[in-house]
């Protein structure tokens, strides 16, 4: 992902795909509510994704206490609560104090009770660590304090070990240290470990701990206070947030702060609690009626009601064998289905059987942690959920077959996820009832480790003219990475063919198995404060990949028959693909340098689990015939001039030395060696694509190859070059059937601004292209203002991701939401070089 918006975009897609199949953005149709159901589309279903746990949002007694707020102060109390409180927010107040056995603070949402306590309970020089799944309103309120330049870092969900070693590392730096995290996470189903950090704070003095608990209020802990001051109210460095929309039955946020002067501060201060506007008295009468029912002796009685329905739940579904993540006596519920395809068969079968639950797709979940969301409330009867569950198992086989999964590809996605689906680990094999079964398609995978399994002539009529991954490219390849010690440059290589019931060929590609920087294509200012943290900590951020292609060749590596069974043999690789990635441990499966297009590949693949982020842009330079003369008509009368004036009038003093594997000639120690320092200039000036620095063979070994050659250039002394006549630039290119690609390249910077030498490295491409009568030049990323002046352009592509563990992308994505946050340090800038500087050491 290159940008926060990159993000925000696959969001849009995501949902808007669950939109079009009718699955979110729904309206009710309802002219009177009754709790149990709702009507979408003309249809009565159950409504299973009410977060009104306790149900009391039809109490008479709140509905009283809202019609009488009204009466007596109108529809609002217009008014600053800075200046004048409606006397509702007093009484409210007083009644949640005693209900929490504290002092409280009431927002008109929970969203802005956290923006409002966090720049004043969190100080500047304080750290913050937000648990990889804490709920979206408390990671936008953290951009309040990434703003000011307090650090923010993330952490693996639940994980009590690792967040105890960033809290070691952190309060050397940091006068306090806070972890933010939900009491009850609203989408699993699951809660914080809160004995765990009950013992975290006691051997920690500077650690605090601020828990939104939302979907724990009311409907447990004495008097309703929820999950998170049953288990940590009282202690003196806990703030507690909530909130009264869910099943306390009204609207609205509380602060549970630890004493007095916190709350007159957070009150005073607060700027959402100075700024925005009061709660409706309609709310606050609702609010006041509710407290005063948690206040008294028929709250437990409910809960106990609640309590009962849940876990029969979740005896209905685990007597079914189906995949609930979490059967804990927790009212939000899930059922994995691991991809959203799946998700989406599902939901869609469960409205068609009279229930409307929740699907749950990224970025909601991790990408392949889709399912079905749904919530138990008072309103639900036995009977409800015992068809309910009926209808998960009677379609889930289905939805799996339709999501190209299985149950126990379910079980291996939500292995990182601690203490995940314990009722169906124990059970080997999965119980058949619940498997799903691929229908017979007559298609046939061939998968080998080597481009010499497969015959020439096929794999270069399918892939040989997109790039440098020929049959004798690939082979080239395999050479330089497959046995390297350095464990960032050993690669595994994997091919894969799918032929049809007649052994028609219907797909192929490669994909190679390799350590990434998971920054690789983010923004530069990104990656340099990341290389900044990987000289103390080599492995920050480095993940295990299986990606399509390599990080050394570019162009589309897919190869599709649009005419043949396409969809099936795709999901036949992704598969395989998935299998693969399980046994190296690899974290993503990533498709790269994919067409934007919109249409059955895009809807395909995000029906599998994959999310769509944009490469950067690569460039394409066509070769008219007619020589230089041709070449220059085809640009514009700006461009022409300057490349007669930048280029062509400075070309004759520049030399050039071709070398390639059939003329027989061969660096020799000194020249390789000016090479390779060549190209680590480059290469460390670079992060636009962000990789591990090459083999030091890398050009001897390319050169042993058909298809490879290397150009050094050298710049006359009397221009003033290198006195003693050393290469100032190298380029290894590969020669293809219809295109030159240029993928490895150096220069000495001192020549650079001064003789225009990346602009005479990309003619003496062009030249020898024209040599080898070839079509196009494929010039790879980077310097777009110098290549779109040669007559290039660029052509849209996209990486398809699908991550088996988002840890490592929640981080990153952290990283780039505080470069994009006005105020970022400096280091976050992500400042571009000037046009000419900004060339990659490969494509």
């Amino acid at each position: 992902m290159r940008s926060h918006a990159d993000i925000l975009t696959a969001m849009q897609e995501s949902f808007g795909e669950a939109r079009r199949l009718g699955l979110m953005y729904q309206a009710t149709e309802d002219v009177a509510f009754d709790g149990r159901h709702v009507t979408v589309a003309g249809r009565s279903l159950v409504h299973m994704g009410s977060c009104s746990y306790l149900g009391l949002e039809l109490d008479e007694r709140l509905v009283s206490g809202a019609v009488d707020a009204v009466r007596r102060y109108g529809s609002q109390f217009s008014a600053s609560r800075v200046f004048l409180s409606s006397p509702l927010y007093a009484e409210l107040e007083d009644l949640l104090g005693q209900v929490f056995e504290a002092p409280v603070l009431v927002a008109p949402t929970t969203s802005l009770a956290h923006v409002a306590a966090f720049p004043v309970l969190i100080a500047e020089d304080a750290a913050v660590i937000l648990d990889q799944q804490a709920h979206s309103s408390i990671q936008h309120a953290a951009n309040h304090l990434r703003v000011r330049g307090t650090c923010v870092e993330v952490v693996r969900h639940n994980r009590l070990d690792l967040l105890e070693e960033r809290i070691v590392a952190l309060r050397q730096r940091h006068r306090e240290v806070w972890y933010l995290a939900d009491g009850v996470y609203s989408i699993f189903g699951d809660h914080a470990p809160f004995e765990g950090l009950r013992r975290l704070l006691d051997r920690h003095e500077q650690l605090r701990l601020y828990v939104d608990d939302a979907h724990g209020l009311s409907w447990s802990g004495a008097g309703g206070r929820g999950l998170a001051a049953a288990h940590l109210g009282g202690h003196p460095r806990v703030v507690i947030a909530t909130s009264l929309a869910k099943a306390f039955g009204a609207t609205g946020g509380v602060l549970v702060l630890p004493d007095d002067v916190t709350r007159q501060r957070v009150r005073m201060v607060g700027s959402a609690m100075v700024f925005s506007g009061p709660i409706p008295p309609a709310t606050l009468g609702a609010a006041v009626a509710s407290a005063k029912l948690h206040l008294g002796a028929e709250l437990p009685v409910l809960q106990a009601e609640l309590r009962a329905l849940i876990d029969h739940c979740n005896a209905a579904l685990l007597a079914r064998g189906l995949p609930l993540v979490f059967p804990l006596t927790l009212p939000v519920r899930f059922v994995a289905t691991g991809t959203p395809g799946a998700a989406h068969h599902l939901t869609r079968r469960l409205l068609e059987e009279g229930f409307f639950p929740n699907v749950a797709v990224f970025p909601a979940v991790p990408m392949k942690h889709a399912g079905v969301r749904f919530t138990v409330t008072r309103h639900h009867t036995r009977a409800d959920l015992e068809r309910f569950a009926d209808a998960i198992a009677r379609h889930l086989p289905e939805a799996l077959a339709a999501g190209d999964t299985s149950l126990e590809a379910v079980l291996a996605n939500f292995e990182e996820v601690p203490g995940a689906l314990p009722a169906l680990r124990p059970r080997t094999p999965v119980r058949p009832a619940v498997v799903a079964a691929r229908p017979a398609s007559g298609l046939t995978l061939q998968h080998t480790t080597t481009i010499e399994a497969l015959p020439r002539a096929d794999w270069d009529a399918w892939l040989g003219d997109r790039g440098s991954f020929t049959w004798e490219g690939l082979r080239a390849l395999e050479a330089l990475f497959r046995d390297q010690r350095d464990p960032a440059n050993h690669w595994r290589f994997h091919y894969y063919v799918v032929q049809d019931a007649t052994g028609q060929p219907v797909l192929a590609t490669f994909f190679t198995e390799a350590l990434w920087k998971d920054d690789m294509i983010a923004p530069e200012g990104v990656s340099r404060a990341i290389e900044a943290r990987r000289r103390e900590e080599p492995g920050f951020l480095v993940s295990r990949t299986l990606a399509m292609g390599s990080q050394l060749t570019e162009g589309n590596h897919l190869w599709l028959d649009p005419a043949g069974p396409w969809e099936g043999a795709l999901a036949l690789v992704l598969e395989a693909v998935e299998a693969e990635r399980a046994r190296c441990q690899a974290t993503s499966v990533v498709l790269r340098d994919l067409p934007r297009t919109e249409g059955g590949l895009s809807r395909a693949l995000r029906e599998h689990g994959y999310v769509r982020f944009p490469m950067p842009e690569s460039w394409v330079l066509p070769l008219p015939e007619g020589g230089d003369a041709a070449w220059l008509a085809s640009l514009g009368p700006k461009s022409r001039r300057a490349v007669r004036r930048e280029v062509l009038d400075r070309e004759a003093a520049f030399g050039v030395r071709v070398f390639s594997s059939g003329a027989g000639a061969r660096p020799d120690a000194a020249l390789a060696g000016r090479w390779r320092w060549l190209y680590e200039q480059v290469k460390g000036r670079s992060l636009l694509v962000n990789t591990f620095d090459l083999p030091t063979e890398t050009f001897e070994t390319l050169l042993a190859f058909p298809g490879w050659e290397v150009l050094s250039l050298t710049l006359d002394p009397a221009a003033g070059g290198p006195p003693d006549g050393q290469p100032v630039a190298v380029i290894a290119s590969h020669v293809g059937p219809t295109q030159y690609a240029p993928m490895v390249i150096g220069m000495d910077y001192a020549y650079v601004a001064t003789h225009g030498l990346y602009r005479q490295a990309l003619l003496q491409c062009l030249r020898r292209a024209r040599v080898h009568g070839k079509a196009r030049v494929c010039l790879g990323i980077g310097a777009p203002q110098v290549k779109e002046r040669f007559g290039a352009h660029h052509e849209p592509r996209d990486v398809w991701l699908r991550a088996s563990d988002d840890h490592q992308h929640e981080v990153l994505g952290n990283l780039m939401l505080q470069q994009a946050l006005p105020g970022a340090p400096d280091a976050l800038t992500g400042s571009r070089h000037h046009a000419e500087e900004d060339v990659l050491p490969f494509a």
